[in-house]
This record gives C-alpha cells, structure tokens and sequence, in this order.
C-alpha cells in the first residue's frame, strides 16, 4: 500500500476545517440556543456531527479525492449515504466518549475535539478504500 502524503495532508486539513464547523454548530446551539442539559447538550453534539458530516463530504469529495469518479444524481445520494456510513463507526465512538467524558464534567468543546481526533484515523481508511474507492485502474497506475 502506497502512502498518499498530499491525499493524508488534504484530509486533514478538510477535517480540520470540518472540526471547526463541529465546534462552532456546538456552540451555537449550546451557547445560543440553549442546549445546555445532559440530555439536550447529547443533542446538539449529535446535530453538530451531521452537520460537520455534510460539510465534510462535499470539500473531501471536491479536492481531497478529485480523482475518485464523479457522481450524480441518484448515485451523489447513495455516495453521500455511503459517505454518512463509513463515519458511523467514528460517530459511534464519538457519542459514546461525549456522553461518558461529559459525565466527568470536562468541557464539553475538549470534549468533542478529542471524539473528532480519534474518529478522523477511522474515517480516513474509510472513506478512501469504500467511498472514494478509485478502481483497479488507479490501483495498477499508483504501483
């Protein structure tokens, strides 16, 4: 397997900026909108990770994976729907570490930044092989 330095460099910094639009929908809905507890901050972590979700398929899909096919229509929906599960395994763990984490009383925005860490690893495998998958023609021209 070929190490994609440039593709891992995209990726993060699309997830990074991703990260920001996470942190920022919390807050909003935190701060502003008052989400503020247990049940509803659990909530607004939920919302805030799909919202960060769609933001982060349409600029990976647009640069950090440009040369994956290009989809529309019908198959766009089942690609972003693919997209949406290759992350379920990063949400997963993400709920599950904010709702625990937030039992402890830690802030909750450290508290999300380290579920969007250990989640990104996860999602970078992911996303390329299965949802960005560009084919056993990219395959032999990489070698």
């Amino acid at each position: 397997m070929i190490i994609e330095y440039h593709r891992i460099k995209k990726f993060l910094i699309i997830g990074g900026s991703a990260a920001i639009v996470n942190l920022v929908a919390m807050g909003l809905l935190v701060e502003i909108l008052g989400f503020k507890t247990y049940l509803l901050k659990n909530i607004a972590n939920v919302a805030s990770i799909e919202i960060s979700i769609f933001y982060n398929f349409l600029f990976q899909r647009l640069w950090t994976w440009n040369d994956a096919p290009k989809k529309a229509g019908k198959k766009l929906l089942g690609q972003f729907f693919l997209f949406n599960s290759a992350a379920l395994a990063g949400i997963l763990i993400r709920i599950i570490f904010f709702a625990l984490l937030d039992l402890t009383g830690l802030y909750y925005q450290i508290n999300v930044a380290l579920g969007i860490g250990v989640a990104a690893a996860i999602d970078f495998i992911l996303y390329d092989k299965i949802v960005f998958r560009r084919g056993v023609l990219y395959e032999k021209k990489s070698l």
